[in-house]
């Protein structure tokens, strides 16, 4: 598969989910996609804590209810 490379050299991660930008000279962004691409990890977004996948602070779950649990 060809890999799509803008004007600046760079292109995708390879981590599927990842929306990060690298270097020509790099494969993925950080160690946490490297790892989550060669495990197959089932996730619904990517996790790596760079700004373009970065959770919004609508995105996250509300805290579980204590009360529940018992």
């Amino acid at each position: 598969m060809a890999e799509i490379t803008d004007i600046g050299g760079q292109h995708k991660c390879a981590y599927e989910l990842c929306e990060c930008q690298v270097s020509t000279l790099k494969t993925y962004c950080s160690d946490y996609c490297s790892d989550a691409d060669d495990r197959q990890e089932v996730e619904l977004q990517c996790d790596c804590k760079h700004p373009p996948c970065a959770l919004e602070d609508g995105d996250l779950l509300p805290p579980a209810d204590p009360d529940e649990s018992e």
